[in-house]
């Protein structure tokens, strides 16, 4: 077999049996490819296997996908894009809330797969809006994203003045109607 090459995803390798640090070439290079394969696998595997969202990336998928409307701050723009800072976490007092925060255009369409989208909105909601969170506040799974992100709002300021004011009906007045 000396001679004789192998090719695995267009690596070649030797199969000689001369020596390469002490083992055949070709053992090394199955070693070597081993190694490599095992690496994408874990660096494609989610970043923590509890499921707990990495917040780095959530952050990243924040500011490819969100500031660019939302603003750095999540500020909005006032008479156009919403504030999600110090606003968006009321929403979840409610369960139709909770799901309104899922179902906005931007969230809904957005191409952020359920998981994505389900850290994103558990990032901005415990970064942003920690003191408007209830007290109970669940975060949010893929599952969950996936089950009710769409179809999207096509009314969403009529949905969003029905939110408003069943949240100041519970004495919740931290957001307003307008922004």
């Amino acid at each position: 077999m000396n001679g004789v090459r192998a090719s695995v995803h267009g690596t070649r390798c030797a199969s000689s049996s001369s020596r390469f640090g002490g083992l055949p070439r070709r053992l090394s290079c199955w070693l070597l490819l081993s190694g490599a394969a095992a690496c994408a696998f874990v660096v494609s595997a989610p970043a923590q296997a509890d499921g707990a969202a990495d917040a780095a990336l959530a952050r990243q998928h924040w500011v490819l996908n969100c500031m660019g409307c939302h603003t750095a701050t999540g500020g909005g723009i006032p008479g156009k894009v919403p504030p999600l800072a110090n606003s968006l976490g009321y929403f979840t007092h409610l369960p139709a809330g909770r799901e309104y925060v899922m179902r906005v255009p931007g969230a809904s369409n957005s191409a952020l797969s359920d998981r994505e989208l389900a850290d994103v909105l558990n990032w901005v909601l415990t970064t942003m809006n920690r003191d408007a969170l209830p007290r109970d506040f669940k975060p949010y799974t893929a599952a969950e994203v996936a089950a009710h992100r769409r179809p999207a709002l096509s009314d969403v300021a009529t949905v969003r003045t029905g939110l408003v004011r069943a949240l100041q009906a519970r004495g919740i007045d931290g957001v307003t109607e307008r922004y």
